[in-house]
């Protein structure tokens, strides 16, 4: 495949995070038990894309634990110094919640467009592989930013133009992981494991309610799933 074929292929799995947003508008989030539910699930997709997606593939690139190891803590500690500034201090803000989600799933688009574009490097059925699940993945991901941001009463065209620049780093990613094409696998092992830190502590800090049973049951559902993709 040409390298304008391979932009179009990249385009299409990051966009898929506008597709999870309009699904975001058809759930009535006003509902506690829906909220807390499709919160919960969000959390656990991010999870489970970080334990059976982002670490393991960033291994299998790197070929060894630390740079994958040392990606994850910068995520966290990136993560940390990010909500010391925007200020996410009560838990019922929606919109910096929402906003926080889509700078973590940014960073998380952008290793996996760098993923994309190797794979096709090498060849084109390792890059269309990886192009298919990060697209069934991306769906759940728009969700996850767009239910916050809608209970916070966040004007539509912005949740959608959120999820959309969310999603065009994926190609972003495509087009200097096929540039490159051999490309520090140490990079790509670290830069997966910045992404997965990222979502790990958004989950655990700010989408899961440890005492709320249809948040809990959310999250196992959004677990199950992506072990299930991966």
């Amino acid at each position: 495949m040409d390298l304008v074929e391979v932009i179009l292929v990249g385009c299409i799995a990051g966009f898929a995070t506008s597709l999870g947003g309009v699904i975001a508008f058809i759930l009535p989030v006003h509902k506690k038990i829906i909220l807390k539910l499709t919160l919960g699930f969000a959390g656990g997709i991010m999870v489970g894309l970080s334990l059976f997606q982002l670490m393991p593939e960033g291994y299998f690139f790197a070929d060894r634990l630390f740079p994958v190891g040392f990606g994850f803590a910068v995520g966290i500690i990136f993560m940390v110094i990010f909500s010391f500034f925007i200020g996410i201090e009560e838990d019922n803000d929606y919109k910096k919640v929402g906003l926080f989600i889509c700078l973590a799933i940014a960073l998380h688009n952008f290793p996996e467009g760098l993923a994309i574009g190797v794979g096709f490097a090498g060849n084109n059925s390792l890059g269309f592989l990886i192009a298919f699940a990060m697209l069934l993945h991306n769906i759940p991901e728009g969700l996850s930013m767009s239910v916050p941001l809608r209970k916070a009463g966040t004007n539509p065209v912005i949740i959608l133009s959120l999820t959309m620049i969310a999603g065009l780093v994926t190609p972003i990613g495509t087009i200097i992981g096929w540039a490159l094409g051999h490309i520090s696998m140490d990079t790509l092992g670290w830069s997966m494991g910045l992404a997965a830190g990222a979502m790990i502590y958004v989950s655990f800090t700010k989408l899961f309610d440890y005492n709320e049973y249809w948040n809990n049951l959310g999250a196992f559902c959004g677990i199950l799933l992506t072990f299930l993709i991966a």
